[in-house]
């Protein structure tokens, strides 16, 4: 079974510094129109490691909506690689919250142009 979320970027900041480059990302996490949640990621570009390949070392987390009661969001993080020229991500779910903890080791995709995010 797999899932898919449309991520709605709202920030993009690069960060520079003497081993290359962070790339900050922040937004909204949709679910068949409805907003379900928010999502960091974080890419890193290190000099004569990942520049070659023109891509990134990716973590990406899904903060979903809280629960009446609770006091910190279920998530799924996951990791892997962004390539800059298609803006396209794979990986695999790294680690989940209780309510999603079937997901882990679950594949990873998104497709840079639509900005659809699929699991499973």
């Amino acid at each position: 079974m797999s899932v898919s979320y449309l991520l709605q970027r709202v920030s993009l900041n690069n960060v520079a510094d003497v081993a290359g480059l962070w790339q900050h990302e922040g937004g909204n996490v949709l679910q068949d129109g409805k907003q379900v949640g928010y999502y960091a990621s974080y890419k890193r570009v290190t000099n004569g490691g990942t520049t070659a390949e023109n891509t990134a070392m990716l973590t990406l987390t899904i903060f979903f909506n809280k629960l009446l009661g609770t006091t910190a969001p279920e998530n799924i993080t996951v990791q892997g690689s962004h390539d800059f020229n298609s803006g396209n991500e794979i990986g695999s779910v790294s680690a989940a919250s209780a309510g999603h903890h079937a997901m882990i080791a679950q594949n990873f995709s998104r497709n840079g142009a639509t900005n659809i995010a699929t699991i499973g």
